[in-house]
């Protein structure tokens, strides 16, 4: 069966991010998804769901950018070096991406200069800029590397989750078949960029607390 997931979504337990987690699930149904992946900045997942599928992850600032563990919950500190971020996700059991690599405007790590070696690449980032540039080198170094490719909105606002998401193909709706299948590269990212009107959202309610 193959699921569709959005693998890298903040709630406001993320200080730039204004989803609460009470409007996750009708939001999962909305954008016709299956689950999620909740990777808050530098926190550990704690919310559950028997509606949709949830993977526990988390979104490390490593000291050259950032990193989303999923399927685990185990603290990992921030700051750094990206190598030994991978290194302490892999022994914490979580399966280490390297988020949005070629984003002009976010953290990214280039993934060619790692010496350790994660386990995908978030290829499709909706929230990446600039989107099809992104997404193109991303590719090319997930296919370069033969590691598996992910895809997800890096949604900080409701109405952008799902703008990317990733098709999984799996034997059995759980956790741990869902990681299992990302790391053997049953996966499929897809998905469209954050529109400008939702970016200004967010914007927006950065600027202006309580606008919608």
């Amino acid at each position: 069966m193959k699921l569709k997931l959005d693998l890298h979504v903040h709630t406001s337990r993320s200080p730039d991010a204004f989803t609460d987690t009470r409007d996750l699930i009708e939001a999962v149904h909305n954008r016709g998804l299956d689950g999620i992946a909740v990777t808050d900045h530098n926190m550990i997942c704690s919310f559950k769901s028997d509606e949709i599928a949830v993977i526990p992850g988390i979104e490390i600032s490593s000291l050259n950018g950032h990193i989303l563990g999923l399927g685990s919950k185990a603290p990992v500190p921030s700051g750094l070096p990206p190598e030994d971020t991978i290194r302490l996700m892999k022994s914490f059991g979580y399966i280490a991406v390297i988020a949005h690599p070629f984003d002009m405007w976010g953290k990214g790590v280039d993934p060619r200069q790692l010496k350790q070696k994660p386990d995908a690449i978030e290829t499709t980032n909706a929230n990446a800029f600039p989107f099809k540039k992104s997404r193109k080198l991303a590719e090319q170094a997930a296919l370069s590397l033969s590691i598996p490719m992910t895809g997800g909105s890096d949604s900080h606002l409701p109405q952008t989750i799902g703008d990317a998401y990733t098709e999984v193909e799996v034997d059995e709706p759980t956790v741990e078949a869902i990681i299992l299948s990302i790391l053997s590269g049953r996966t499929a990212p897809k998905g469209h960029a954050t529109t400008t009107a939702n970016k200004l959202r967010k914007l927006a309610r950065h600027l202006v607390p309580g606008a919608r």
